[in-house]
């Protein structure tokens, strides 16, 4: 997997202003770890133009496809089964910092990414399951990769799409049909705006209040 897991510290009241939410409809903070198929928090747009803030499960479910938690951007790109998505279904998912576990022999380390900005969006791409019998209705997301900066490379090829604010906007409108511009916003982010920190578990900065070692 690409991306093993995320955090989402932030408040609410932040997460609404940083990315102009105008409606909450569910919203869960102080998570040190996001594993897939939890619940996380993502940000879209509605068909009246609200920016909405609604719980979404982690892990797409469309009716056509495996369960999946990550998208590499070349390969959604040139997928004509996520034309549809790409087009309509875009969401972003605020973040904290994002997780990616290292194993060297029976020794396993977590690498935590942070951006020195503070909560940063992951582009990503939603879908609404149904159950055969149409009583249930489940929303579910993914989000896309590229490939790692420099920070990130030693310990993976890919990363997490991250959005500036133009991006994020641009992301977001549903007037927004050019596939390749769109495609042009999946790149590494600048490794100098991130940090890195190697922890022994996701929790650990929880549990000592420091982080081990900074890496940039």
């Amino acid at each position: 997997m690409m991306c093993h897991s995320v955090s989402i510290l932030a408040d609410v009241n932040d997460v609404m202003k940083q990315f102009r939410i105008d409606r909450l409809l569910s919203y869960t903070a102080n998570r040190y770890e996001v594993t897939p198929t939890e619940s996380v928090s993502a940000v879209m747009i509605n068909r009246k133009g609200e920016r909405l803030l609604d719980e979404f499960r982690w892990g797409l479910m469309p009716f056509w496809a495996k369960d999946a938690v990550c998208g590499e951007r070349d390969s959604i790109f040139t997928n004509t089964a996520f034309e549809r998505i790409i087009k309509k279904q875009r969401c972003i998912l605020p973040c904290s910092g994002f997780y990616i576990r290292v194993t060297e022999g029976k020794e396993t380390q977590w690498v935590k990414f942070k951006m020195r900005s503070g909560t940063f969006g992951i582009a990503g791409l939603y879908d609404v399951w149904r159950a055969p019998s149409g009583e249930e209705e489940l929303r579910t997301c993914m989000m896309l990769m590229t490939e790692a900066n420099p920070l990130v490379s030693p310990y993976h090829g890919s990363m997490p799409a991250i959005l500036d604010q133009e991006q994020a906007d641009k992301w977001l409108d549903p007037d927004m049909k050019d596939s390749r511009l769109l495609r042009s916003f999946l790149r590494p982010v600048d490794d100098l705006l991130m940090v890195a920190n190697v922890l022994s578990s996701p929790a650990e900065k929880l549990e000592t209040g420091s982080d081990i070692s900074v890496l940039a």
